[in-house]
């Protein structure tokens, strides 16, 4: 058996709730079309929904890799975890994260990248989690809220 699969086979595999996690550099290795292939089952079948995605770097960039912004849709992403968010040249028009972070559709969360590395990490070695001081005090901190 293959352990290939099809961008569409792997998006039939998220389910509603689950978290999609994208260990990419902006545009470089970034699974776009994976992506690509949730947000039109999302279109398509209505799911799934209620996703969570994390990344330390932006998955995606202003210059034709979407990333993020293909799972930029009310109802399928309901939480974002991020270390940045794609950027690029301020002619181009705002990647559509930005306006669901903008109007409160989505509950966008800034960690600092190297501990959302530490994850990914501790994660694949199947370890209980991260413990860290990286953030304290700062604006990253739960116990400070604006």
């Amino acid at each position: 058996m293959s352990k290939l699969v099809s961008a569409a086979q792997a998006a039939s595999l998220i389910r509603d709730g689950m978290v999609v996690s994208v260990s990419s550099s902006s545009g470089l290795g970034c699974p776009d079309a994976v992506l690509a292939a949730i947000g039109e089952r999302f279109e398509a079948e209505g799911h799934p929904k209620n996703i969570t995605t994390l990344h330390p770097i932006a998955a995606g960039d202003m210059y034709g890799i979407k990333g993020i912004d293909h799972l930029a849709k009310p109802g399928l992403l309901k939480r974002t975890l991020c270390g940045s968010y794609p950027s690029g040249p301020s002619s181009s028009e705002p990647p559509q994260i930005w306006k669901m972070i903008g109007d409160n559709s989505v509950a966008a969360y800034n960690v600092p990248s190297g501990i959302l590395f530490d994850m990914h990490r501790e994660a694949a070695a199947k370890r209980p989690g991260v413990l860290t001081k990286v953030g304290l005090d700062t604006f990253a901190d739960p116990r400070h809220q604006a």
